[in-house]
């Protein structure tokens, strides 16, 4: 079952990148049965614009009843992802359903990257500064961008 489910969410994000209808999604790859990569663009409207960062999703035999685990292959300075790239977002941990698919993830990626929520920290010094400064968390944001991500 879960080779099948992720096939098809692998066609629906592949068939949606080619379509043109979400731009936030430039490539995706297929690592093995229960793995896939996909480069997505910063969001316009967020400190990551015009930078391309990796999402490795591995998914386990009991998908979709248990979500994937997604993870930042680049460094990215955020307050709800870590510096080893785990990503605290509740459809990924307590609120999720076995109807959601690798493009909901993706979508909820990118809301989190435009919109960071204080509540849930993951990285502590990020959430502080995006707290209490948020000019000085762009900044920052934007440096880690430009040296851990590629400059699209």
């Amino acid at each position: 079952m879960a080779k099948e489910r992720i096939r098809r969410d692998f066609e629906q994000i592949n068939k949606m990148k080619h379509q043109g209808t979400d731009d936030f999604i430039v490539d995706i790859y297929e690592i093995g049965n229960y793995q896939i990569q996909i480069c997505i663009k910063g969001p316009d409207d967020s400190p990551y614009k015009n930078y391309l960062f990796f999402l490795n999703f591995q998914f386990s035999i009991e998908y979709p009843q248990i979500p994937p685990q997604v993870t930042f292959m680049n460094k990215i300075f955020h307050p709800n992802i870590n510096v080893l790239g785990y990503i605290y977002l509740g459809i990924l941990k307590d609120d999720w359903t076995s109807d959601y698919t690798v493009h909901k993830i993706l979508t909820s990626i990118k809301q989190l990257l435009k919109n960071p929520d204080e509540d849930n920290s993951f990285f502590p010094d990020a959430t502080l500064l995006y707290k209490n400064n948020k000019i000085d968390f762009e900044k920052k944001a934007k440096e880690w961008a430009q040296k851990y991500a590629i400059y699209n």
